[in-house]
């Protein structure tokens, strides 16, 4: 007798199949996925730190940031530290929420992916501010110090934020917005899940 197709396998397959062409988008679109991004995290960078913060530049994917803290070059010169950050590296989680809506044949799309879409733009701001605060604190922070007067601590915590909006918010926070208005699904995965694991 033919085994029923598990849930789990085919819903992995149908994400992965849905992920190509949702990439194959995003990227085609990438100019215009970063500009509500680079616009929060402009905004962000200048409501906390108005003293040193000038604005930014937007071109294509690149965002940088225009300080009015300087640094010393090797030859001696003296120029403007202006950071310069890929927006789109932190924007991945917009094609992944895509694909995993489509792979569970998500009802009410009309109305999700648009508010999942904005949902992300806090997340996907706080990468792209903690990589400008990289080059910033740590490091240009013995020249930038005096004027940003962030310490040690302050330090350390940029670090985290860092890690925290590189390696985890960009993939873990399209997937809990997907778990949380498909947890009906969620819950058949993790029912056939235990039923396969009670049988030998």
């Amino acid at each position: 007798m033919r085994k029923p197709r598990s849930v789990i396998g085919g819903f992995f397959v149908r994400a992965v199949l849905w992920l190509a062409p949702a990439l194959a988008l995003w990227y085609w679109a990438r100019d215009y996925v970063v500009m509500p991004v680079a616009w929060l995290a402009e905004s962000l960078m200048r409501y906390f730190f108005p003293g040193w913060v000038s604005g930014s530049e937007l071109n294509g994917i690149n965002q940088t940031l225009l300080t009015r803290l300087t640094v010393p070059y090797v030859s001696g010169q003296i120029a403007e530290l202006a950071p310069d950050v890929s927006v789109l590296t932190y924007c991945y989680g917009l094609p992944l929420l895509v694909a995993l809506f489509l792979a569970v044949r998500a009802k009410g799309l009309w109305w999700k992916l648009p508010v999942c879409a904005v949902g992300l733009l806090p997340f996907q701001a706080w990468g792209v501010c903690f990589a400008w605060l990289i080059p910033v604190a740590v490091k240009s922070g013995p020249y930038t110090r005096s004027i940003t007067y962030f310490t040690d601590w302050d330090v350390n915590l940029i670090g985290l934020g860092y890690q925290i909006g590189f390696l985890l918010l960009p993939t873990l926070a399209p997937m809990l917005m997907w778990m949380y208005l498909e947890r009906s699904f969620v819950i058949t995965v993790a029912v056939e899940g235990a039923m396969e694991g009670s049988v030998p």
